[in-house]
């Protein structure tokens, strides 16, 4: 994928600071959830892609966060409407 963006400029993207490495994962992910429903790991798979190839680290290792946490999300949700079935 990264060839896709060789003849593009890196420009300031090289130098672009962490936005969101020191916010809560936990409040993002609910915030995440409240915005974007049942597409919430998709919009924060997006996050960590754009953080990664603008060379943002922190942003990235923060997404991917976001990205397990609302993972974790549906598991519980999953196993309480399975208890409620039952």
């Amino acid at each position: 994928m990264r060839e896709m963006f060789k003849r593009f400029s890196a420009g300031c993207t090289k130098t672009a600071p962490d936005f969101w490495s020191d916010a809560d994962v936990g409040n993002i992910s609910t915030a995440a959830r409240s915005l974007y429903g049942q597409d919430a790991k998709t919009a924060a798979a997006w996050c960590a892609l754009c953080a990664r190839y603008d060379g943002r680290s922190g942003d990235f290792t923060f997404w991917v966060g976001v990205f397990k946490h609302l993972g974790t999300e549906e598991i519980v949700d999953f196993q309480k409407q399975r208890q409620a079935s039952q």
